[in-house]
């Protein structure tokens, strides 16, 4: 059974509003931001309970007693006598609101927290990553900042990482480690289901727009360029046509610029896929994790990456729609 319980933003009080709540549903994506929707039933009769809801308010949802998401009420909807429907967001919300100046010299992991300490956000834990930063950001949000850290640590290592918050810190992992099995009950006295076994609508899109079978690394030095590294692979350039990338790269790293360009051509020299799947609901299930689908009807089989993922209860139904791309695709 799920729980909405709601903290006064000066941590005073706090109810359990789930008799009040009509619908709720979360959602996350490849950005640290992750979304709470929920509605209350409410009128203005002389009986009914007040509605204890304020923004700056924190909001928690619980399944049988362990947490699964939280968030920051910052936007409220009122219409007649109707619902009342409130937007939350999580604690990285911040991190994209603000603006800051940073010049680091520091490893990709020592940048990472200097901005979330400077920023208040607690961590969880942060994989190590000893990629080099020696960059200036100005004018951009913490969130930004974060984020572009990462890729270039995953450029250079050819690690993928997952962000994401949980019970109100930031973890920072490999995501080879974040591979989920989903299971649901039709209620709570029978047993447990492979969510696959039940999909509820799935659709699959292949292209080859964004393959790249040559990658070229330059070196840039005023108006003058050079070519420090060239992978190609010459069986899939014949089959589908010459399809070329070039990426900077600099003075610092071109010992390292062959090492990039294999593996940014591994990342890219495929088909690539888009797909959707629905499913009953599982509170495992968050964008960037790891998933193992096969799936008879469109011919989805084999590992993707959730990119984007929402749950939705209403009336006690747990659903669940994903985006799904290979990880290869994610740049």
């Amino acid at each position: 059974m799920f729980e909405i319980r709601l903290i006064k933003n000066d941590a005073s009080k706090a109810y359990n509003i789930t008799p009040l709540i009509s619908s709720v549903s979360w959602d996350s994506n490849l950005s640290l931001r992750s979304v709470i929707e929920f509605s209350i039933i409410w009128n203005d009769t002389v009986h009914f309970p007040a509605n204890p809801i304020e923004l700056g308010d924190l909001v928690v949802i619980l399944k049988e007693g362990v947490e699964v998401n939280r968030g920051i009420v910052v936007n409220e909807n009122l219409s007649g006598r109707g619902n009342i429907s409130y937007t939350a967001y999580d604690y990285a919300w911040y991190l994209g609101k603000s603006k800051s100046v940073y010049q680091f010299n520091l490893s990709a992991k020592q940048a990472v927290e200097r901005v979330l300490n400077d920023f208040g956000m607690p961590i969880g834990n942060i994989l190590t990553m000893s990629t080099k930063i020696n960059k200036v950001y100005i004018q951009q949000s913490p969130a930004e900042i974060i984020k572009d850290i990462i890729k270039q640590f995953e450029r250079e290592t050819g690690n993928k990482v997952l962000t994401e918050l949980r019970e109100g810190k930031i973890y920072i992992e490999n995501m080879m480690d974040m591979i989920v099995i989903g299971t649901f009950k039709i209620s709570e006295n029978v047993q447990q289901y492979n969510i696959l076994s039940n999909p509820l609508g799935a659709e699959r899109t292949r292209n080859i727009e964004d393959m790249r079978n040559r990658i070229k690394i330059i070196l840039t030095e005023q108006d003058n360029f050079e070519t420090i590294a060239l992978e190609q692979d010459t069986v899939n350039a014949s089959r589908y046509g010459l399809l070329e990338e070039t990426f900077k790269i600099d003075a610092e790293d071109s010992a390292k610029a062959r090492q990039v360009a294999k593996i940014l051509l591994k990342r890219l020299n495929k088909i690539h896929e888009t797909n959707s799947i629905t499913l009953m609901g599982d509170v495992k299930f968050k964008a960037g994790r790891l998933f193992d689908v096969v799936e008879p009807l469109t011919g989805m089989q084999g590992r993707y990456m959730i990119t984007e993922c929402k749950h939705e209860v209403n009336q006690g139904q747990h659903i669940m729609n994903l985006t799904l791309t290979l990880p290869e695709d994610v740049i």
